[in-house]
């Protein structure tokens, strides 16, 4: 999909981060963009950016882990647009770090219900129109935790191996069709997602941490993942980490547990 202008393009959490940042480009760009996130205030500034600049963008307050707010949007937004060219689901939440047995089943069911049924919800909601189109783009947003099992990220990694699995498995079976289908494995990128996530232990050092972490800008991140969906890549992979991790997992599929625990004790102090 070399040429996005005019193509109708739906972001969901567009409120920050990636999701901002691949509003504002793909609206240079001369992209019809819709947006959505759960938080009004954040969203509307998201908005207002880009209309601002002369940019096309209509805002929707939806809640990612609803199943019912999803469908009900996808049915308004189809009444009224008829038709959807590029889906890129980036919503997504997290939990600081935790074991597995500390982690509140309320919790766990949060960060499951909009990192991996929001996907699942909006894929099927969209799906159809997709399908439809002369040619289409459907992005979803895994991780680098959807490549390699990460200690006190289970919630977070059960997601994105699932929404990597549903990507990979949607693309067989859209195989030889007009829709494009897009895993995205971010490394560690400056957003607020650990700020915004849910802390069992010091949050301020946990933010700290992923902060001093972060190798990429959410700029240049958007700008990674919209060349992808213009040279039609199934397999995105978003910053200098990711292409390690991606390499690790690859040359040692079982050994890389061993090796990432003895990077954690050289890179990052353990949180009290």
């Amino acid at each position: 999909m070399k040429n996005l202008q005019g193509k109708k393009i739906l972001i969901t959490g567009a409120g920050s981060g990636m999701g901002r940042q691949l509003a504002y480009q793909l609206s240079a760009m001369g992209a019809k963009v819709f947006i959505t996130d759960i938080n009004p205030q954040t969203l509307n500034e998201t908005a207002e950016a880009i209309k601002a600049k002369g940019g096309e963008c209509r805002q929707y307050i939806v809640d990612s882990g609803n199943q019912q707010a999803i469908e009900e949007f996808a049915a308004n937004y189809l009444r009224d647009e008829q038709y959807l060219d590029v889906l890129i689901n980036n919503a997504g939440m997290a939990i600081g770090e935790v074991h597995l047995t500390e982690v509140k089943d309320e919790h766990l069911r949060r960060v499951v219900d909009v990192n991996m049924w929001g996907v699942v919800h909006f894929t099927r909601a969209f799906l159809p129109s997709l399908l439809s189109r002369p040619e289409a783009s459907l992005v979803n947003f895994s991780s680098v935790f959807g490549l390699a099992g990460v200690k006190t990220q289970i919630p977070y990694t059960i997601t994105k191996f699932a929404v990597r699995g549903l990507t990979e498995a949607l693309r067989m079976e859209l195989y030889n069709t007009n829709v494009t289908v897009t895993s995205v494995h971010p490394g560690g990128i400056a957003t607020n997602i650990a700020r915004n996530g849910i802390h069992y232990k010091n949050a301020e050092q946990s933010i700290a941490r992923f902060d001093k972490m972060t190798r990429t800008t959410a700029e240049k991140a958007a700008t990674i993942i919209i060349n992808g969906i213009r040279t039609k890549k199934t397999k995105v992979l978003v910053g200098p980490d990711a292409y390690v991790i991606d390499w690790i997992v690859r040359l040692f599929p079982v050994r890389y547990t061993g090796i990432f625990l003895w990077l954690e004790k050289r890179l990052a102090p353990p949180i009290d």
